[in-house]
Parts: C-alpha cells; sequence; structure tokens
C-alpha cells in the first residue's frame, strides 16, 4: 500500500517524502551521538600502586550549586594521573549529600588537583583550588565538611547585624565575637525572636542546630552563645550574645495657671505603676501611680515644684498667666 501511494506520487512529492525521511534519521542520529557523549569520565585508580593515602570528607560545588545526583562525581589528580574518585552518599542524619574521597600517593607534598562532573548538565570542571598531600591526614566531617567547589565558596563567617523581631534596638555592637544589643525597659529578655544577617552564604547555629532569621522566640535573660559557619564550611566562629534594657526616658508635661484655672503636671512614663511625687519648698505636695502611662496632677498654683519618679526628677516652674 505504501508502494502504491509513492508511485502516484509526483516528483516534487517524492522528493519532499526523501528529505523527511533524511532529516528525520539526521536528527535520531544526533540524540544518539549526543547519548554516547552524556556519559560520565571513565576516571579510576589502580590503589595498589601507592603506600599512602589522605581522606576527604566534603561537598561539592559547581557554579554555586551543590551536587548532589547520584551519577555526580569528584576525583583527584597529580597533573594528569588519577589519584582518587568517588560519587555521592547521602546521610540521611544530616539530610545531605557527601563524598567520601581517598587521595593515594607515594611522597609527602604533591600538589592535588580535583576535577567535577557535574551529570546534570553533562561537563566536567577543573577546581582550581589545589592542596598538598600530608599522608593519613583526614580533612572534614559531617558539620565541618572539606568544600571542593568551582569557583570557590566563600570563607567569611561572621555576623553583620544582629536584633529582634518587633523590637527597635537601641543599640547594638558587634565585635571580636561579643554582640550587644540594648533594647527599651519595656520588652520581656526571655521572649524576643532573633533577625540577623550574615557573612555571604553563612549559617548560624545554636548547639549544631542551624536557625533561620525571624523564626524562633529565645530567652536573653542570659547570655546566648552561637556558631557561625562559612559558606565553604572551612571557618567557624563563636559568639555570644548580650541583651541589655535601658530605662524609657520619662516625659514631664505642664500646663500654666490662668487666673479662671488652677496649672497642672503630667508625667507620662512606661513604668507602670511606679510613684510619682510632687514638691515645692521641700514638702511633698501629692503622689500618684503611673496607671496607663500617666500620673496627672491639677489645681496646682503658679510656683516652683520637682517632679520625681525613681531617680529621675525634674524642675518644673508653673507660670501665672494672662488671659
Amino acid at each position: 500500500m505504501l508502494i502504491y501511494s509513492i508511485l502516484k506520487m509526483t516528483i516534487k512529492d517524492k522528493t519532499a517524502f526523501y528529505m523527511k525521511k533524511i532529516a528525520v534519521s539526521f536528527i535520531l542520529l544526533v540524540i544518539s551521538a549526543q547519548s554516547s557523549f552524556a556519559q560520565s569520565p571513565n576516571w579510576n585508580v589502580n590503589e595498589n600502586d601507592y603506600q599512602y593515602t589522605m581522606t576527604f570528607i566534603a561537598k561539592l560545588n559547581v557554579d554555586g550549586k551543590q551536587l548532589i545526583n547520584s551519577k555526580d562525581k569528584v576525583a583527584a589528580f597529580v597533573g594528569n594521573v588519577c589519584r582518587g574518585v568517588s560519587g555521592i552518599t547521602y546521610v540521611a542524619s544530616k539530610k545531605n549529600y557527601y563524598a567520601y574521597l581517598t587521595v593515594f600517593s607515594n611522597k609527602q607534598g604533591e600538589s592535588i588537583t580535583f576535577k567535577l562532573y557535574d551529570s546534570a548538565n553533562n561537563k566536567t570542571v577543573s577546581v582550581s583550588k589545589p592542596i598538598i598531600f600530608v599522608m593519613n591526614e583526614h580533612k572534614g566531617d559531617l558539620f565541618q565538611s572539606y568544600s571542593i567547589a568551582e569557583p570557590s565558596l566563600n570563607s567569611a563567617a561572621e555576623i553583620l547585624s544582629f536584633g529582634f523581631m518587633n523590637t527597635p534596638s537601641l543599640s547594638s555592637i558587634i565585635s571580636n565575637g561579643l554582640v550587644k544589643v540594648n533594647i527599651s525597659e519595656s520588652y520581656s529578655l526571655s521572649n524576643l525572636k532573633p533577625v540577623f544577617t550574615l557573612s555571604k552564604g553563612a549559617s548560624l547555629f545554636e548547639n549544631r542546630i542551624i536557625l533561620n532569621s525571624g523564626d524562633l522566640f529565645k530567652n536573653f535573660v542570659s547570655p546566648v552563645s552561637y556558631e557561625v559557619l562559612s559558606e565553604d564550611e572551612s571557618t567557624l566562629k563563636n559568639y555570644k550574645v548580650e541583651v541589655s534594657k535601658s530605662a524609657d526616658p520619662t516625659l514631664f508635661y505642664k500646663k500654666d495657671a490662668v487666673c479662671y484655672a488652677p496649672g497642672a503636671i503630667k508625667v507620662m512614663s512606661k513604668r507602670e505603676g511606679s510613684e510619682v511625687q510632687i514638691t515645692s519648698n521641700g514638702k511633698t505636695i501629692a503622689s500618684k501611680k503611673i496607671i496607663n502611662g500617666e500620673a496627672l496632677f491639677s489645681n496646682l498654683s503658679a510656683g516652683s515644684y520637682i517632679a520625681t519618679i525613681g531617680s529621675e526628677w525634674k524642675l518644673i516652674n508653673i507660670l501665672m498667666k494672662e488671659k
């Protein structure tokens, strides 16, 4: 039936038919070629040729993205000779992916370079940062792994800013691993939610548990210790955060007297329940407690008064004003 249909075609139709077949065949050939090239590098090492080893627990990274595919690989080289190969292993307890790499050598001090195979993008990348072979040395662990990355990741581990959500800081000073934050006395130290910024890619930990900015409330009645781990995990710094409180300033207001109305003094403070005294010529005229943030003293004649709350005091002169 197909042969009969072809015989009935015009020369133009036949040409188009065969051109289409050629195009399809070419596409299939390209796909087949790509499939053959998409294989991982054939890296291998003859371990029996070497006396000494150096081991790594490493994370692999290409173009800022961690390699986590089971087909991803890392290989170590001295010159063009492969000295070690590893794939990727998932560690459930850390919810992360690691390469357990053993590098082989017969002498101390050789320069080891690395290559990474990124299976998702089917590319091999040479790592620019080498390392010197040290026999029987081990680099990295499951918390602070060795970084094999191209380009290299950031090695800084700094707290750049530290404060608290919905709690304005009166001051925040970071120096030599100590963070000092001062807040208003009207906030509780036992229920603060930290917000912070870190060096690019760094992580903050408390008791080796990673914390995100603005996630959890924390008690800061006593100093709190943190660790900051750099993006490449080569740097781990300890920080201590101390939080102090300062008294909110008391506000004093007055209303001068006029011929038909006495004067008044208003004291506003966040020290709810604190007692305010008004004295004149060394005698106590009146005393009241701060209720709903204020204490109001009315029916005051013209004259000089001292308003006192705790250790604060204010001299207030009520004048007799004309209409």
